[in-house]
């Protein structure tokens, strides 16, 4: 009888035991669990070019596409002609690249950033990477780049800050800011 009585309390803790709730942990966000218009806390880990970046955010690391905003690639042969409107020397195309790049890893590499997702451009892009705005001490990064004559705004795409930052593009090109010094 005490056997049965010991087996059967055995069975009631091992039954209470799979249903127990175990006790909450923090979670890393996912792609699923990333909220838009929140502003993330991360550290730039890795500047590829002027308008990519990596960065780690709790204990993950992403590759952030700046969104709505595109910058001349650092090679010559990786930029077209036109992309940029008039602009076809590949070769001048290609130094505001690297300048993109260097105003890039200045600004950002190693420091604490905000990013932030868009509802209407969606978490990723094409070639898998997040897309986010970057703001660093209060400023948002991809218009300041626009601003600069460093990047051109990326019309192939739909994001809600477009109209503003056309706006910024407007006043750099009329102003021959950046690469907008060659002439249209």
């Amino acid at each position: 009888m005490k056997l049965k009585i010991a087996l059967s309390v055995l069975i009631v803790f091992a039954i209470l035991g799979c249903i127990a709730e175990f006790p909450k942990q923090k979670v890393t966000p996912t792609q699923a669990e990333f909220q838009y218009g929140i502003k993330y806390p991360a550290k730039v880990v890795y500047v590829y070019d002027g308008d990519t970046i990596k960065v780690k955010l709790d204990n993950k690391i992403l590759v952030i596409r700046m969104l709505g905003i595109d910058t001349p690639e650092k090679y010559p042969n990786k930029n077209k002609p036109y992309e940029y409107d008039a602009i076809t020397n590949l070769t001048y195309l290609a130094k505001w690249g690297i300048k993109a790049k260097n105003f890039t890893y200045k600004t950002l590499y190693g420091k604490k950033v905000y990013i932030e997702f868009d509802e209407i451009a969606g978490l990723k892009g094409y070639y898998g990477r997040y897309l986010a705005y970057i703001y660093i001490d209060g400023k948002d990064f991809n218009a300041l780049l626009v601003e600069k004559g460093l990047a051109r705004v990326y019309k192939e795409g739909k994001f809600r800050k477009e109209n503003y930052y056309l706006q910024l593009e407007r006043i750099a090109r009329e102003n021959k800011v950046g690469l907008w010094r060659i002439a249209e």
